[in-house]
């Protein structure tokens, strides 16, 4: 009997894998057809629908109420396949595969991916989970996609992911991306790494200086009042809002407050935490009518709570009168409108940088004071009704731009992109950054922002055609 059950229930399993290659109910009508056609193969024999109903049920692979069954000769293709993907891509989605060779598996009456599926666990050897196998236990979807962006030079986006990852869905890759914080969209609709994000401290660490001081004149400090250019410069590929955001939260969080564009001293028991470093300024010079530089520069190291503010305090209350001096605003009576008069044969409502202006001959006389382009500095920075003075930091090198209070500019990057295309400087890497460093708009070479200004130049060009 034993051997006549096995010999039948073989029998009953060709039947359905011959006449039933899109699957088979367990109902009465699928039952019966196989019983009919086993009764005209076999002569004489006879099964019942109880039996036929237990060999679907003990054989078959279930979806959707239908049964599926597959030859050992496809299983071992089946096999073979899963290998093969598995060997080279560590993770392979059952949508994917069965999308990736879907002529294969037609051919073999697998049409649905949760089919596929329930046949690739019964292939075994390897780990199988209800969206996806893996080569090994430990393979991480998100390991995978960290370990190809530290491989890659640039930036990434979703194609060039999926060309690395061609078994895993696109909404995949992109849960990865966005659920965790350690990715950034580029302006190009790529995407970055946080940890590839480069930071020029030295501009974020004059930047705070340059917070502190607002925040200390004025009660708050706006994005125009400090500059972000070399690290803008540095990472192109990312909107400045969002690099903005990133830096305000990595290196700005500790001292300030952040509300909408502003930033406020961060407070301390309710209290506002402030170093009051321009009266300490004017402290520092009530009894004096002349301070010098290096004064101020020792000033700077005994005021270390913010670092080199005091040179940024030391415009704000005094006028540097050349490279070595400053003295008490009182002591200097500027004739402001003959001064404009006098700028405009070296502007000529154009963008010039301060060292442009090669002779005084035409300026009114300042007593006690001869001109020279530091006093001319002081006199733009705080006195000029024509004309603005724009420069990445006060310095004592006579860098810096002037040009009509008429024109506007979101930042001192933007003035060097202007200057540049006003006077028809080839947009070449070295063309640029020579002329701004000869015509003394910048005083050192940095790559990054030669990129970003030409950029910006040739976005000026394209606007004006």
């Amino acid at each position: 009997m034993q051997n006549f059950t096995e010999d039948a229930a073989k029998k009953v399993l060709e039947i359905i894998k011959e006449h039933f290659q899109n699957g088979i109910r367990d109902d009465f009508i699928d039952t019966n057809k196989v019983r009919k056609i086993y009764s005209t193969n076999y002569s004489g024999e006879n099964v019942s629908r109880d039996f036929v109903i237990e060999i679907i049920r003990a054989n078959g692979i279930e979806d959707g109420g239908r049964f599926y069954f597959i030859s050992d000769d496809n299983a071992e293709n089946i096999r073979r396949l899963l290998n093969e993907i598995l060997s080279t891509h560590s993770i392979a989605y059952y949508t994917k595969i069965h999308e990736r060779h879907s002529k294969f598996f037609s051919a073999l009456r697998i049409f649905s991916p949760d089919v596929l599926k329930k046949i690739l666990q019964t292939v075994g050897g390897h780990f199988y989970f209800d969206e996806f196998c893996l080569a090994k236990r430990t393979t991480r979807l998100d390991y995978m996609i960290a370990k190809i962006f530290m491989a890659a030079e640039n930036s990434l986006s979703l194609d060039d992911l999926q060309e690395k990852l061609p078994y895993v869905p696109p909404e995949k890759i992109l849960a990865v991306l966005s659920e965790t914080k350690k990715y950034l969209s580029t302006s190009a609709g790529k995407f970055i790494p946080v940890s590839k994000i480069q930071f020029d401290t030295d501009e974020i660490n004059d930047a705070k200086r340059q917070i502190s001081f607002h925040i200390e004149k004025d009660g708050c400090a706006l994005p125009e009042d400090y500059s972000l250019d070399s690290n803008f410069a540095l990472n192109p590929e990312l909107a400045e809002k969002t690099l903005r955001n990133i830096i305000c939260e990595k290196f700005f969080a500790e001292d300030f407050t952040r509300r909408g564009k502003k930033l406020f001293k961060k407070t301390v028991d309710g209290r506002k935490k402030s170093s009051g470093i321009v009266e300490r300024i004017r402290e520092f010079i009530a009894d004096k009518n002349e301070v010098a530089v290096k004064d101020i520069f020792a000033l700077d190291e005994t005021l270390n709570d913010i670092p080199s503010v005091v040179f940024y305090a030391a415009y704000e209350t005094m006028i540097r009168v050349d490279k070595n001096f400053f003295v008490k605003d009182e002591l200097i009576n500027f004739d402001v409108d003959e001064i404009d008069n006098a700028l405009k044969i070296f502007v000529k409502g154009k963008i010039i940088s301060l060292r442009a202006v090669t002779s005084f001959t035409g300026f009114p006389s300042v007593a006690g004071y001869s001109w020279n382009l530091f006093l001319l500095e002081s006199f733009l920075r705080k006195f000029s009704r024509q004309y603005f003075f724009h420069n990445p930091a006060p310095n004592s090198a006579n860098v810096g731009a002037i040009y009509p209070k008429s024109m506007k500019f979101e930042d001192y990057l933007d003035v060097q992109a202007a200057v540049v295309v006003q006077e028809k400087i080839p947009l070449e890497k070295s063309a640029v950054e020579n002329f701004l460093i000869d015509k003394g708009y910048r005083a050192r070479r940095i790559g990054k922002v030669n990129e970003r200004i030409i950029a910006r130049a040739q976005k000026m060009i394209d606007e004006r055609r």
